[in-house]
């Protein structure tokens, strides 16, 4: 019988680890090239001096992604099944760094959720004395947190849509959108029928194994995770008072588009800069295989800006400008991660040695 060092599951795992890794690596290798091409074609002279153009711009908007982070926030909290799960305080600091592992690291939303909810496990958003099923409603809220921020963004794109064939008229590539969005409404009502049909009673067991090899056992105390889920499918209000929320975060993105438009000196109405947002974003959200979309973000500002009759490399800028802001926002979320991670391996490291002596 082979055992693990000569060629058993061991070996093999480690092999599919690394192809995984290589593929991840390959693409956003991939991603990179096609914005650097992208932003060659345009000037790179031009484009990186409409960025730094801005000036202390560059702040003031990253800092505007606050607000429809708040609206954000509140859309998931409001999914929590209980308050004893943690206040708005607690769900904006972790919902800061959860954007941050999505726009920085190669883990997508799903990590970007797991990690989320080991955040909420270690600040003791958890009761003791449930502790299982505590994390499992914390995950079920993030699963069908993540799913109305997808089913959210489809009004969202539609109305950009409608907006640009109104203003500028309609054509061939206005009809390749609608699409788009029709094969996003196919893969989201797929993954609502897979929430209420039991997909995520085995993503429960699939967390049981990560913990075990990974030491997170908060991820192996996840009973209830397919209650919870149904659960809140059954709670019509706070479906409802999360649809809302949502809705506004993404008007509110296109509040940031404008602003950092006018401190570009290149000031567009709210109407483009709704449709530059809501069609921008939408392009980064049907490349979430490729980490931080990168590339495909470029290409969209890009040809959006192009149909509205704006210098293309303008809507290259802006997408820069989105860049800047998730390293301003993103670099000190993810140094605060660590810090709680450390802070939780000291105190685990203490009760060890506490236990042996």
């Amino acid at each position: 019988m082979a055992t693990e060092t000569e060629g058993g599951p061991g070996p093999a795992r480690d092999r599919r680890a690394r192809r995984i890794r290589l593929g991840i690596g390959l693409t956003a290798l991939a991603g990179l090239l096609v914005a650097i091409a992208l932003i060659a074609g345009q000037g790179v002279a031009a484009v990186t001096g409409a960025v730094l153009g801005l000036g202390w711009g560059l702040l003031w908007t990253s800092l505007f992604h606050l607000v429809p982070m708040v609206f954000s926030t509140l859309g998931w909290w409001v999914l929590q099944p209980s308050p004893r799960l943690g206040g708005p305080l607690l769900f904006f600091w972790t919902r800061w760094i959860r954007e941050a592992v999505d726009a920085l690291l190669p883990l997508g939303q799903l990590g970007s959720g797991l990690v989320g909810a080991r955040i909420l496990s270690l600040h003791g958003a958890t009761p003791r004395d449930e502790k299982g099923a505590a994390i499992g409603g914390t995950m079920g809220g993030a699963v069908v947190d993540m799913t109305l921020e997808g089913i959210t963004q489809v009004p969202f794109t539609l109305l950009g849509i409608a907006l640009l064939a109104v203003r500028h008229g309609y054509d061939e590539r206005i009809g390749w959108m609608v699409v788009g969005v029709g094969v996003a409404v196919v893969l989201l009502a797929g993954l609502v029928l897979a929430q209420r049909g039991g997909l995520f009673a085995l993503l429960e067991r699939g967390l049981e194994l990560i913990a075990r090899r990974t030491g997170w056992q908060a991820l192996g105390r996840t009973q209830g995770l397919h209650d919870a889920i149904a659960l809140l499918h059954r709670d019509r209000r706070r479906l409802t008072a999360g649809f809302l929320l949502h809705s506004l975060s993404w008007l509110f993105g296109a509040g940031e588009t404008w602003l950092a438009l006018w401190f570009m000196g290149r000031p567009a109405d709210l109407v483009d800069a709704l449709i530059l947002e809501s069609l921008g974003a939408a392009v980064r959200s049907a490349a979430f295989a490729i980490p931080g979309g990168l590339g495909a973000q470029e290409g969209g500002y890009l040809l959006v800006a192009g149909m509205l009759g704006l210098d293309p490399g303008t809507g290259l800028a802006l997408s820069l400008v989105k860049r800047v802001r998730d390293l301003l926002l993103g670099l000190p979320a993810l140094a605060a991660w660590q810090v709680v991670e450390g802070r939780h391996l000291l105190r685990r490291g203490a009760e060890t040695g506490g236990r042996d002596s």
